[in-house]
């Protein structure tokens, strides 16, 4: 058995960008690592099924086996994915999944390491997840900021060289980014403001601006639900939605979050500037 893991990404403000090119293709925007993200452990199985335990249960996990699909063509697997953070709430835990599975499976078929981020990003673009999650995750450092789209190095990404360590809280129902994109109105709103806040980020990389945006973006598209409104009003300049959840993320003391939120789980979130690695092999 061979075991990975794959840090988190938070997005807190972007803009799709999608062009005739998969490897060019996602989002530029800036986000947050996480030292809370996934480990998954991949074992060869004989009947050729491709099976994905996620959390304890089976699923379908679609993006992950596009990634075995396309690195282990016709082999039979056992995927086992145990996240830090909750699935669909804007943690990147989708394309975390995919490049420890992508990690594991060059590990054990002696590929190089670089393809796991290929196959993830393709992945995540063909299978409706994140536009932009793995090439923040490739970034080495913290706040990494997505210059232009794509995977480097088609894409551009820089470290912001900030460190911001979070408590996030889950408020509502996960959210379908595909859904959301697809929506007309929400599409175009994110397009209009998304580039403008990652362009004042660059000419301004400090963690003030990083939570002035990020509001400014998600109240600006209309993303937040009132629940979330209410929060970040609360925790103002300080806090910021995460995309695409029903979440939000501070850096305000537990207790003063914990009155804002109410009685949900609050997970800490440090951050890190680390990539993904191989643990076990198998």
């Amino acid at each position: 058995m061979t075991r990975a893991y794959c840090p988190g990404h938070i997005t807190c403000f972007f803009h799709p960008v999608r062009s005739g090119d998969v490897m060019s293709s996602g989002s530029r925007g800036v986000g947050i690592k996480t030292s809370k993200g996934a480990f998954v452990d991949v074992e060869e199985r004989s009947d050729g099924k491709v099976v994905a335990v996620m959390d304890g249960s089976e699923q379908d996990c679609r993006v992950t086996k596009l990634v075995a699909e396309r690195l282990a063509p016709g082999v039979g697997l056992d995927i086992t994915i145990e996240n830090g953070l909750p699935v669909g709430q804007g943690f990147g835990m989708s394309a975390a999944g995919a490049i420890a599975v992508g990690m594991c499976l060059c590990q054990m078929y002696d590929i190089d390491e670089k393809e796991a981020f290929i196959a993830a990003h393709v992945s995540e673009i063909e299978g409706g997840g994140g536009r932009g999650d793995v090439s923040g995750i490739m970034c080495e450092g913290a706040v990494p900021i997505r210059c232009s789209a794509g995977l480097p190095p088609w894409g551009k990404v820089i470290d912001s060289h900030l460190r911001v360590d979070l408590k996030v809280a889950v408020l509502g129902d996960p959210l379908n980014t595909g859904e959301i994109l697809g929506n007309g109105e929400i599409s175009q709103k994110i397009s209009e403001i998304g580039p403008g806040c990652v362009d004042d980020f660059c000419s301004d990389m400090t963690e003030d601006n990083l939570f002035r945006l990020s509001r400014k973006f998600s109240k600006g598209t209309g993303l937040e639900t009132r629940r979330i409104s209410d929060v970040l009003d609360r925790l103002e300049g300080r806090s910021g939605m995460c995309m695409l959840g029903h979440s939000v993320f501070t850096t305000a003391p537990e207790d003063e979050f914990r009155d804002a939120v109410g009685d949900v789980r609050i997970y800490g979130c440090p951050c890190t500037g680390k990539g993904p690695e191989i643990i076990r092999k198998g």
